[in-house]
């Protein structure tokens, strides 16, 4: 009798041989084969291979620690990427935090992570003197250690840290350098945050092969985007989809751009059949692939090579196929093998899987299981089936962790924060709207605070990407027949509103019929007929992508230069057109 693990060897035979070289290691060969080539670009500099060595060995030398953990708080640039390759030539372990983390938690991070030093703005700042004990170090393999800790959304409310070592995240490198034949001819860009486990295959598999990495300082910026595949020779790829999808809405580029690009990787979110056809026609030259997996399992573990062919067949993006050294399986609520077809758990299996979670033994052994039969796995929360013994196909979440345009969202933490914050009841959920940005929607039932009021105390204890899109207000929450909340009738209300926030005639002052360019540019913008001086561009449904379409708009017709927090802060059309006014008279004076 066929056991229903049977289904799945022929589908996971995967072995192949690895590296076992240091990520830090890959510079040096880098800088011995291609010293005065361009290793990397970012919007004001650029340096060879040689130039960056050196300048990594040079700040590896000021940190006298060993197989310790070093934070590092730094924009996307040149310099951030340097102390990045110092901390592993110094023997050590990063950590990246966004700049723009809140304060509250960029401490949480530093403190859970037991951080020896902190490098930010180009100094190094001591932290503690005793060393932190290496985490699992039971687990490590021989000749192995620690590479970096990415802290992830929690389901408490606390971001945990996953442990990635050298081995597992050589293994992913090793796979993709084969497979998509990379090399010293390749252009990277490098649209992710340094703090986003993208960022880990820009950064070293660019320098894995010799390649050039241009960095987009904020992804968000597709004009910027545009211009660097005008003017790099971009061959790679590699963002969220939503990234991609906002970029090809906005922007035609050359056919010689078209023709450059050979790989184009999607990730980290739904990848509508839509958008792979789009993706296919924008680069006719290009390999476009789906993959998955997680940050606990060393950036990718299964992909999927998308065609034509592939999307007349099926009316979803396969999820796919394993990569080297990894395995993947379907599992039910007992912990048993899922046949064909059946619905259950994706899990992980392989040389990718991490350690674990930093300071967080219980987290660890609740989701790093070890499976009688399986071995070591990953418990991803993914559902999934395993289909006709050819790829694996993505059903949904099991908890409430979803994907907002690309950001892995804990979406009952932002409701507990809500709640701790404002004592009051709440739901929080996603809409996805027919231009398939997703929006995080609070319902609440407190009277005593504004939206704006809310919005920027979050601001304080939330990622920019964790903030609600839209605040709305119930006396009481609809239930079903049961008493259970009804969330379909609450999704129906927060649509219902959205539609009137859009399509709402704001009262013009007649005072004030000549409209600005800056609030015609806005209508087109934000789709909307009217606007008036009280509107907030937030209730009226403003994404992080048309932020920055705002911020260029000002600077390139108002000269004058601001930040993303500037309009968070002025967020109300008028008050935002009054701190324009007073910007501009302070750089004439």
């Amino acid at each position: 009798m066929l056991h229903k693990i049977d289904l799945y060897k022929n589908y996971n035979d995967t072995k192949s041989e690895s590296s076992r070289i240091k990520l830090h290691e890959l510079l040096l060969n880098a800088k011995n084969q291609y010293g005065d080539k361009i290793a990397i670009r970012d919007k004001y500099n650029e340096i060879t291979y040689s130039e960056l060595y050196e300048s990594v060995v040079n700040f590896s030398n000021q940190l006298n620690y060993n197989n310790q953990p070093i934070a590092i708080v730094g924009k996307k640039c040149i310099n951030t990427v340097i102390q990045i390759f110092a901390i592993l030539e110094s023997g050590n372990y990063y950590i990246p935090i966004d700049p723009n983390t809140p304060e509250e938690k960029q401490n949480y991070i530093l403190n859970k992570a037991n951080a020896v030093a902190l490098i930010k703005n180009n100094e190094i700042y001591s932290l503690k003197h005793d060393n932190s004990m290496i985490p699992f170090e039971n687990k490590l393999k021989n000749g192995d250690s620690i590479a970096y800790v990415i802290f992830t959304s929690g389901s408490t409310g606390k971001p945990k840290g996953v442990i990635e070592t050298h081995n597992q995240v050589m293994n992913t490198l090793d796979d993709l350098k084969r497979r998509l034949n990379l090399s010293n001819n390749d252009n990277f860009l490098c649209l992710a945050a340094f703090n986003f486990d993208l960022s880990v295959f820009d950064i070293f598999g660019s320098v894995y092969v010799g390649g050039t990495l241009t960095i987009i300082e904020d992804q968000r910026d597709l004009k910027d985007i545009k211009n660097t595949l005008e003017n790099n020779s971009i061959t790679v790829w590699n963002s969220v989809p939503n990234v991609l999808q906002q970029f090809l809405k906005e922007y035609e580029i050359s056919e010689y751009c078209k023709e450059k690009l050979r790989i184009c990787l999607l990730s980290g979110d739904y990848i509508s059949p839509k958008l792979a056809y789009d993706a296919l026609d924008a680069f006719p030259n290009a390999d476009v692939y789906s993959l998955g997996g997680a940050t606990e399992c060393s950036i990718w573990s299964i992909l999927q090579l998308i065609t034509k062919d592939l999307l007349s067949k099926y009316s979803y993006v396969p999820y796919g196929y394993p990569m080297d050294n990894q395995r993947i399986y379907i599992i039910d609520n007992n912990f048993e093998v899922c046949g064909l077809g059946e619905t259950g758990e994706i899990v992980i299996a392989g040389d990718g899987v991490a350690l674990g979670y930093l300071g967080d033994t219980e987290k660890t052994e609740k989701t790093f299981v070890n499976h009688k039969e399986l071995g070591e796995i990953y418990l991803t929360g993914d559902l999934g089936q395993f289909i006709s013994k050819e790829h694996i196909k993505f059903v949904g979440r099991k908890d409430s962790f979803t994907k907002v345009n690309g950001y892995r969202v804990s979406l009952s933490e932002i409701s507990n924060t809500i709640r701790n914050l404002f004592k009051t009841d709440n739901r929080v959920f996603c809409i996805e709207q027919d231009s398939g940005i997703k929006k995080i929607i609070a319902v609440h039932q407190s009277t005593k605070f504004s939206d704006s009021v809310i919005r920027n105390e979050l601001r304080k204890h939330l990622s920019h990407y964790e903030i609600p899109h839209c605040f709305i207000f119930v006396n009481n929450f609809p239930v079903t027949d049961n008493g259970k909340i009804d969330f379909k009738k609450l999704k129906t209300i927060a649509e219902s509103e959205l539609e009137t926030r859009k399509n709402i005639f704001s009262i013009i002052d007649n005072k004030n019929e000549n409209i600005s360019n800056f609030r015609d540019f806005l209508k087109g913008t934000i789709e909307i007929n009217h606007l008036s001086d009280k509107d907030s561009m937030f209730d009226l449904g403003v994404n992080s992508i048309q932020l920055m379409k705002i911020k260029n708009w000002i600077e390139e017709n108002e000269n004058i230069e601001i930040e993303i927090v500037d309009i968070y802060d002025h967020d109300i059309i008028g008050e935002l057109e009054q701190f324009i006014f007073r910007k501009k008279e302070s750089v004439i004076s």
